[in-house]
């Protein structure tokens, strides 16, 4: 008996000590280019798994160079109660694989951008205010400024999250969408 509850105290200690990121993760959980996605922390279940997703949406078909569009991030997952996410836009091709493509700004208040000092991408993520629900989900805009050429490749991972401040019961989902230059 002593010994369950020693391996309890342990466990609860453990998720005690694991960080909590309600102003956004760490650069590089996006779940493109080989990066893990929110799974590295809140990883109880599988990632996609059905009753969610998330989404790009307002990206054009072909995009005109140094042109700034507005896209929404939406997450939804039927009992979330707080919800997060992380989303890159880089080369999706060639020699420049993986940089930049195009830059990321924030629209108001509920996003900011991060940067990862040694890839040099800047990564668009909620911020503590960002995680508060709307219309029945995770909505976010962001600006994108598109590059001056390269197909562009948007990878997002989201946290539809039950607001326990703990890694436990969220669901992860991610999402990959590419756009390539107006000809």
């Amino acid at each position: 008996m002593s010994w369950s509850l020693g391996a309890l105290a342990l466990a609860v200690a453990s998720l005690a000590a694991l960080p909590l990121y309600k102003d956004g993760p760490p650069p590089g959980h996006t779940g493109g280019f080989g990066e893990p996605t929110c799974r590295a922390c809140h990883s109880d279940a599988g990632l996609n798994e059905p009753g969610g997703e998330v989404t790009i949406t307002g990206a054009p078909a072909a995009y005109e160079p140094g042109r700034t569009y507005q896209l929404q991030v939406i997450l939804r997952r039927a009992g979330m109660l707080r919800a997060g996410f992380q989303l890159a836009a880089r080369v999706a091709e060639g020699p420049d694989a993986g940089r930049p493509g195009g830059v990321l700004t924030p629209s108001d208040g509920r996003t900011a951008v991060v940067w990862d000092t040694v890839s040099h991408v800047g990564y668009i993520e909620h911020t503590a205010a960002g995680t508060a629900l709307q219309a029945a989900g995770g909505r976010w805009m962001v600006r994108w400024t598109a590059p001056a050429r390269g197909i562009v490749e948007f990878d997002v991972a989201g946290n539809a999250a039950n607001d326990d401040d703990s890694p436990l019961g969220d669901f992860i989902y991610a999402t990959a969408l590419r756009v390539a230059p107006a000809r």
